[in-house]
Parts: C-alpha cells; sequence; structure tokens
C-alpha cells in the first residue's frame, strides 16, 4: 500500500510542458486567456456555435444528457426536454470559453463580473472561523463563484481528481490556485480533508457524481433513485461544520456569473447514512430545479443500478 502524499495537490508548471506534443494545448489555452479580455457579447456568439456541435444528435455527450432528463423528469414533453438540452449546451460553451477569466483578470475584474446572492448566510460563519462546508452541485459556473470567495479571503479546500495530462492539471487548477487554498485528492485520504475545514478552511464539497453502490445509499432522485454519498452527516459529526448550500449559474443576457448562496442545512446528520443521502439529494434538487440548464447533465449520474438492472447508459447490443 504505498503511502499517503505530505503535501497538498499544487500541480507546478516545469520545462517538461515545454515539450513539443504540447503545442495544441498550448494554443488552446493562449485562446482561452485571451478570450478572457473579449466583450461577453462576442465569446458567447462563439460559444453558440460551439455549443451546436457539443450538443449535436448522436454524440455520446447529449445522448447521456437526454437519459438523465428522461429519467429525472419524465413528464417533461420533448419540446421541453429538447429546449433544455439546447440551452444547457449553451452553458456549457459560454462558461467554457470565460473559463480564463479566473487564471488572468484582476480581483477587481472578478468582483465586477460574479456576484454571490444570499453573502449574508455565509459571512457570519466566516467571519468567526467557524468550519464551513459548501455544498453545490456540478453547475457549469460552479469555479467561478468559488474563486470569488477565495479572492475575498477565504481559505478553501476541496478533493478532486487530477488530471492525468500535466499541463492540463496545472492549467485547469490555474485559477483555484491564485488564491490560498489546499487541493486534495483521494490517495491523500478523507482525513486530510477534514481537518482542514476543522481548521476554518472552507470546503467546496461536490457529492452529486456516481462512486458505485458499495460506497452510496440508493435513493430517490427527482423521478428516479440514485446511489448517492451517505458521509455528509459524519462530516458534519468529525468537524461541527456548518453545512451552507449554494448552486451556481452564469447569465448570457448581463454576462454576470453568480453564486447563490442558501441557509445552511439544519437537518443533519439525520441519525442515519440512508436519512443523510436522502436529504442530500433533496436539497440538491432545489438548487438544479432554480435552473437546470445551468447542471451537468452530461455526467454519468444514474449509472450505478441494483443488481440485475442494467446501467441506462448501456447501448443495446446489436442483434443483427
Amino acid at each position: 500500500m504505498s503511502a499517503q502524499p505530505s503535501d497538498p495537490h499544487d500541480p507546478q508548471l516545469s520545462w517538461s510542458m515545454l515539450h513539443p506534443r504540447y503545442v495544441g494545448l498550448w494554443l488552446g489555452l493562449f485562446t482561452i486567456w485571451l478570450l478572457a479580455f473579449v466583450p461577453y457579447q462576442v465569446r458567447d456568439k462563439l460559444a453558440l456555435l460551439i455549443a451546436k456541435f457539443m450538443g449535436r444528435p448522436g454524440s455520446s455527450t447529449r445522448r447521456r444528457a437526454e437519459i438523465n432528463l428522461r429519467l429525472c423528469f419524465p413528464d417533461w414533453s420533448d419540446a421541453h426536454r429538447e429546449q433544455v438540452l439546447r440551452q444547457m449546451f449553451a452553458r456549457a460553451a459560454q462558461v467554457s470559453l470565460a473559463y480564463g477569466i479566473l487564471s488572468v483578470r484582476s480581483k477587481s475584474y472578478l468582483e465586477r463580473h460574479i456576484k454571490l446572492h444570499g453573502i449574508e448566510h455565509l459571512q457570519p460563519h466566516l467571519d468567526a472561523g467557524t468550519p464551513v462546508i459548501l455544498l453545490a452541485p456540478h453547475n457549469w459556473a460552479i469555479e467561478f463563484a468559488g474563486v470569488l470567495l477565495a479572492s475575498r479571503g477565504a481559505r478553501w479546500t476541496a478533493m478532486m481528481k487530477p488530471n492525468p495530462n500535466p499541463l492540463m492539471d496545472w492549467a485547469m487548477l490555474l485559477g483555484r490556485n491564485r488564491f490560498k487554498g489546499k487541493l486534495f485528492t483521494r490517495q491523500h485520504g478523507i482525513e486530510r480533508l477534514l481537518n482542514q475545514i476543522r481548521q476554518g478552511y472552507v470546503a467546496y464539497y461536490l457529492p452529486d457524481q456516481d462512486h458505485g453502490m458499495a460506497k452510496s445509499e440508493y435513493v430517490p432522485f427527482f423521478a428516479t433513485h440514485k446511489a448517492t454519498l451517505p458521509g455528509l452527516g459524519k462530516m458534519v459529526e468529525k468537524t461541527g461544520a456548518v453545512v451552507v448550500p449554494m448552486y451556481a449559474s452564469y447569465d448570457p443576457a448581463s454576462g454576470q456569473f453568480a453564486g447563490h448562496i442558501q441557509a445552511p442545512m439544519t437537518s443533519v446528520p439525520s441519525g442515519s447514512p440512508q436519512g443523510d443521502a436522502r436529504l442530500l439529494n433533496q436539497q440538491l434538487e432545489a438548487m438544479i430545479s432554480a435552473d437546470p440548464t445551468q447542471y451537468m447533465w452530461i455526467l454519468k449520474l444514474l449509472d450505478s443500478r441494483p443488481e440485475g438492472e442494467p446501467s441506462p447508459y448501456r447501448r443495446p447490443k446489436n442483434t443483427h
């Protein structure tokens, strides 16, 4: 068994990243950084062209999103589902092309273009040094609200899965790592994250991905069921943290990003893993429902099913 890393995950730029095999990636990064200085109206028009490619019929990403929406919202009409899909891919492209803002624009620019609604639910806990778990769904713009908080001096921590490409790993974390924070991976172990929470770091916790039935509780999620991590209650018990929900959004009409901070959850821990998992999903449902077009419906959210029930994403075998 390998030893746990001693330092947080903090990838650094190295000479090896100037190898010719990275030329294409460097061109892409410089393009994203340049787009951070382009008016959002121009950037968003380009994004809409990319969105048509991302959401093209028959693509694997579109298929996953269609399956998720059908299972979660079976009462939606085909027309409404299509509208949500089209707008979701638009938000995905718009946010992606704006990502360079986090790395190269000033703190004052971030303040002007990213808003935090409901900060009164969070600021008293930050001022008091209370341990905080910021509970968030995987909305496309989630990084923007987090970086703004960090730019204001909030010490942050999170767990992540490193990108196997070292240059991409460095570039993806460039915006986050401008400000004081500590990132951990699965190799570090959950206890490292809990220690930072106890020390007053704000933990960004995005627990809506599928981590398998063995680690999860199978509980309702919208109109279906989902393998859901039940650990939120234990995290609260071990750290004394306040759980503050927040979801992120992008408004193409104004070019503004936002974090919508809500009142702390007072119902966790519930007393049982299944109860904690269900309360977690109910909170996620409420935040996602505020604007479903902002959410990453392309994820394999519902991959894990009870024994004997195939994954909804599995393609039917060719019978010919």
